[in-house]
């Protein structure tokens, strides 16, 4: 008997010996295994959750969030998302028992634009940024019960920097009155609010463009409510449609003409020669649809009875400063209204250019990029800046925009040696300062810029060709450490 018990002894020594190895080295909830598995769980559901800006750090069993936090309640969702990633959790059962925050805020967004569409079909789109989960999900709950069947998408962001005042009760309001038009679009940047869309009932324009004008500050209204306009030039993915009424058929080709001669894509005639003709319309239209046809999105409209011109959407910088140029020597019958933003440049010139890893040398290396395939260039003898160079300063912008906010540009003006030298230090003086006027009126900070005329002393080129002299009457840019 007592050899019996020996003998269930070692089996039980041996059995304990076993089990302790397993609970050290293989258990999933070895101190190891369960911080990884953790680990694993919590970044899969923070990834799911579409929290893009924090990641996650276990320490054993206690989480730390990290990243940019666009909003408090942002920080609060990821944390309660680390806390139940796996499972009810706690000590025993093996989960996350806390999430501390090691979070900073992120930077604020300027400018601070939020956008929704309403579609000829009663459908939704929201796009742009909100200050909170919350305030995100009260927009689209109410454009749900708007759109009543419709669809409703969103694509809106969460981002620092919306401005003070009740910014959610004015999203909502301009929201409930775009659900009173057929179709249209409002819109918040920063304190700037803008109701734009067309409605086939007089009363009810008259009442919108009242409330939006007369919206209370720090806020800004801009009603652009119509009726059914007489004429259109509407811009659809890859064509540009004309469509209404023209009094004759020269016209109507004078109108294609012209959209064909600046849209790329193709242009889509749907127009009807029927009416009485409008003296001094052509006029408008041979102004606004040129740079209008260059735009990425957006509707040109003529409405003779209420708003008279009007042009909507989205271009880059330069096309929406060359429209307004254009527009204000108009001296006609008809009102004139450009309800319209600017968008950044793509730049395929940069594509692959990590800005982080050595901010100034990217940059540098981005602004010499887009200088081997663009030219600013001048009307002779002058510091007119040439519209074919629109494009070219528009990359420019764009690529100081995505510079580190600490570095300084230069931009340096050269001429050739052809003149006066004092004359020639002059204008080149003046060419760089042309180029940063332009910059600064796209909203670029102008105390990071500065401005240096090199003359005929620091060619690009020699100057000994007429070759060289053509290449040194660029601008060039110059980045630098900023001094404090």
């Amino acid at each position: 008997m007592r050899l019996l018990d020996y003998l269930f002894g070692l089996v039980a020594l041996i059995g304990l010996g076993v089990t302790s190895w397993w609970a050290v080295y293989q258990s999933p909830n070895t101190p190891v295994n369960l911080q990884a598995r953790l680990q694993q769980n919590a970044s899969a559901a923070l990834e799911a959750g579409g929290f893009d800006w924090a990641s996650v750090e276990m320490r054993g069993q206690r989480a730390v969030l990290h990243g940019q936090a666009p909003s408090a309640d942002a920080v609060q969702a990821a944390a309660e998302t680390v806390l139940t990633s796996n499972g009810a959790g706690g000590v025993i059962m093996g989960g996350v028992t806390i999430v501390e925050s090691a979070v900073d805020a992120a930077p604020p967004v300027s400018p601070y634009i939020w956008r929704a569409i309403k579609t000829p079909e009663g459908s939704y789109v929201l796009t742009g940024y909100v200050p909170s989960r919350g305030t995100r999900l009260k927009l689209v709950e109410q454009a749900t019960a708007q759109a009543a069947g419709a669809s409703v998408e969103d694509r809106m962001q969460l981002a620092a920097g919306a401005p003070g005042a009740n910014w959610q009760g004015m999203a909502r309001m301009v929201l409930e009155d775009l659900g009173q038009l057929d179709t249209g679009e409002a819109s918040l940047r920063d304190t700037r609010v803008r109701l734009s869309g067309l409605s086939m009932e007089g009363p009810i324009r008259a009442r919108l463009t009242a409330e939006i004008a007369n919206i209370v500050a720090p806020f800004k209204g801009e009603p652009l409510i119509r009726g059914p306009a007489l004429w259109t030039a509407q811009h659809q993915p890859g064509v540009l449609i004309l469509s209404g009424k023209v009094a004759s058929e020269a016209e109507r080709e004078e109108i294609t003409g012209i959209a064909r001669q600046y849209y790329g894509g193709e242009v889509r005639d749907e127009m009807q020669v029927a009416g009485e003709p409008h003296e001094g319309w052509m006029t408008g239209v041979r102004a606004g649809l040129p740079q209008f046809s260059r735009f990425t999105r957006g509707e040109m409209a003529f409405d003779p009875a209420e708003t008279g011109f009007s042009v909507q959407g989205e271009a880059s910088p330069s096309t929406l400063q060359y429209l307004q140029q254009d527009l204000s020597g108009l001296d006609g019958p008809y009102p004139v209204t450009v309800f319209a933003d600017s968008v950044g440049m793509a730049v395929d010139e940069i594509n692959g250019i990590n800005f982080r890893a050595d901010p100034l040398a990217a940059c540098q290396q981005a602004f010499d990029a887009v200088m081997e395939t663009s030219d600013v260039s001048f009307d002779p003898g002058t510091a007119a800046i040439t519209r074919q160079s629109g494009p070219a300063l528009d990359k420019l912008t764009r690529v100081a925009g995505l510079c580190a906010p600490g570095l300084e540009i230069e931009i340096g003006g050269h001429a050739d040696a052809t003149g006066d030298r004092d004359s020639v230090a002059g204008l080149s003086v003046d060419r760089a300062e042309a180029v940063k006027e332009y910059m600064v009126s796209t909203g670029f900070d102008a105390a990071r810029l500065t401005v240096i005329g090199y003359g005929p002393d620091q060619p690009v080129q020699s100057n000994d060709t007429e070759e060289g002299l053509a290449k040194n009457r660029p601008i060039s840019f110059k980045v630098r450490e900023r001094s404090e």
